[in-house]
């Protein structure tokens, strides 16, 4: 079994431009209303415009990025810790190391409000 998470973006050609300058995705789809971004061959996350025609029934009514915290895991969390500060990237965790997960994890907000935790297990 697999999930793959799908955000809404106000505008997803630009935030599909942050995901890929950030964490070096790619784009497999790309477009206006619907990008899926992926990490090699694996589909990481799918973007959806939020005013597209087809929403898959999902609504929302709260501000984009409400209660929602998308994990991504890395190789290497200072090299991406590095590379959201030169691309002066919202930091809203600082950089910790989480003994009960047993890792290194800093969060960061994308475009739309969404926090993302990146996280690097040891």
């Amino acid at each position: 079994m697999q999930t793959v998470t799908m955000l809404y973006a106000e505008d997803v050609v630009d935030t599909s431009r942050w995901y890929q300058n950030f964490l070096g995705l790619r784009s497999g789809h790309g477009g206006p209303e619907f990008e899926m971004l992926l990490d090699g061959d694996n589909l990481l996350l799918q973007l959806h415009e939020l005013q597209a025609d087809h929403d898959h029934g999902a609504t929302t009514t709260q501000p984009l990025g409400h209660g929602v915290l998308v994990f991504v895991y890395v190789d290497d969390a200072d090299a991406a810790y590095a590379r959201a500060k030169e691309l002066d990237i919202e930091i809203v965790g600082d950089m910790q190391y989480n003994p009960m997960a047993r890792m290194k994890e800093f969060t960061v907000k994308d475009p739309n409000g969404y926090a993302i935790g990146v996280c690097e297990t040891t």
